[in-house]
């Protein structure tokens, strides 16, 4: 990991602009890798978030699958593991350090959790990864669509207030997971903000009546002409 944009982690200045460190959102990420957990027919006995923040998904995901032996969470931000600190349970362990330092550090499952769009080099990241593990799963935002494209602010606001510092589609995406060595096993598409938020504003709500007509209608089309969608994806390392 790069040091002078992990600065940013360390020192504070990421949570003084995310608060939350996106914890409103834990719930329902934790209910789309189950999902993925379910389908696959894995049944990990010790789990491992790369990157886990205030830790709410490990937390959210050990109540929802009780035979999940041991969960631990890694994260290079003192702050975000402080927090996740106050929730851990005897399940669910947090620690200030870099998973892929760790030294004989592996888990059955492997979580990585919007993380990849935050990492000045993450092929460097994936590969190191890759060999702490055989089973992972990715969530990555899907930044890039004609909107955006023609909306560049939008990137940029992306850029200064969450640490995006990459931008993807599905296929961007599905090339590097390929090229650090990953096998796509199964995958799906996660709603925006924008259609899992409620809004008693009249032009939200048409937005999101279009935005769920498009989806239903053309997945593929949906995502790259509005985007703020994102990718679940089941990996196995290449043998």
């Amino acid at each position: 990991m790069n040091q002078a944009r992990d600065n940013i982690y360390i020192s504070g200045e990421y949570l003084q602009k995310n608060p939350t460190w996106g914890r409103e959102d834990s719930e329902w990420k934790a209910k789309e890798i189950l999902k993925l957990i379910k389908k696959n027919n894995l049944s990990p006995d010790s789990v491992v978030e790369a990157g886990c923040g205030f830790g709410e998904i490990l937390i959210c995901l050990a109540e929802m699958d009780k035979d999940i032996s041991v969960l631990k969470g890694y994260d290079i931000s003192p702050q975000a593991i402080a927090e996740a600190q106050k929730n851990a349970i005897e399940r669910v362990k947090f620690f200030n350090a870099d998973f892929t330092a760790e030294k004989n550090a592996s888990a059955d499952l492997i979580l990585v959790v919007d993380v990849i769009e935050h990492l000045e080099n993450y092929f460097d990241f994936l590969k190191k990864i890759s060999t702490q593990g055989n089973n992972f799963i990715f969530h990555i935002p899907l930044d890039l669509s004609c909107r955006t494209i023609f909306k560049s602010h939008v990137l940029l606001q992306q850029r200064k207030d969450v640490g995006h510092l990459h931008y993807f589609t599905k296929e961007h995406v599905e090339w590097i997971l390929a090229d650090s060595g990953f096998i796509i096993k199964d995958w799906h598409y996660t709603l925006s903000e924008t259609d899992r938020r409620r809004s008693h504003k009249i032009k939200h709500r048409f937005k999101k009546f279009l935005r769920k007509i498009s989806f239903s209608l053309a997945k593929e089309m949906s995502v790259k002409l509005w985007g703020g969608y994102s990718i679940m994806i089941y990996c196995q390392k290449h043998e």
